[in-house]
């Protein structure tokens, strides 16, 4: 069936901006049955470093308001967020918890990366404009810009990468110039180099079919 010859569900809240029929059958082919984990491997760019920032460790998806996130290299961290609330756990450090409200950025990337693996476009539509290029039968990208003016402060755009049925990079670019870029299933333990650019990375994800 071709992706544009099925009309596209309209989120309950969406007045303008809807998702066409392409990205919502995109969004859908990319439903992952509950609980789900994959490896990882993060690399943050933040301007006040000289070198990029790379983390590796796993992710746990148990339900659609629920993740866990652990960083096993270069340091210790397991991160958990559940019903609203945000857990961060360091050996020898005391437990750190805060509302997920507090961490506007978080629950950005908390629902883009739920909604997506749950397939949930109507999700995603009420917190993002969606757009998308190619679909699931090769590489595609899907492109989420907030709909919130208060998310907006915090987090421009995510683009989530992928080749057919599997996301395979989440980039976040945040409004103070940061950005990340998360590389999750079999690119998770692909040999980056010391210091690898967001130019690089981003070649990855766009053709790793």
């Amino acid at each position: 069936m071709p992706l544009a010859s099925r009309a596209a569900p309209e989120p309950a809240d969406c007045r303008t901006d809807c998702p066409s029929a392409q990205t919502v059958q995109l969004v859908e082919a990319l439903r992952r049955p509950l609980p789900a984990a994959t490896g990882y491997t993060e690399v943050r760019f933040v301007q006040m470093l000289d070198e990029p920032l790379v983390l590796h460790g796993d992710l746990t998806y148990s339900s659609a308001d629920a993740l866990g996130k652990s960083v096993v290299n270069p340091y210790e961290e397991t991160t958990t967020i559940a019903d609203g609330q945000v857990e961060i756990r360091r050996p020898g450090k005391p437990v750190k918890r805060f509302s997920l409200k507090r961490a506007p950025a978080l629950a950005g990337f908390l629902e883009s990366f739920s909604a997506t693996l749950a397939g949930d476009a109507q999700r995603l539509a009420r917190s993002y404009v969606l757009s998308s290029e190619g679909g699931p039968d090769g590489q595609w990208q899907l492109r989420l810009m907030p709909r919130d003016a208060a998310l907006a402060k915090h987090v421009t755009r995510v683009t989530v990468s992928g080749a057919k049925t599997t996301p395979l990079c989440f980039e976040i670019e945040e409004a103070g110039g940061d950005s990340s870029i998360l590389l999750v299933d079999r690119l998770a333990s692909r040999p980056l180099p010391a210091a690898p650019q967001r130019a690089e990375l981003q070649q990855l994800c766009q053709h790793s079919s």
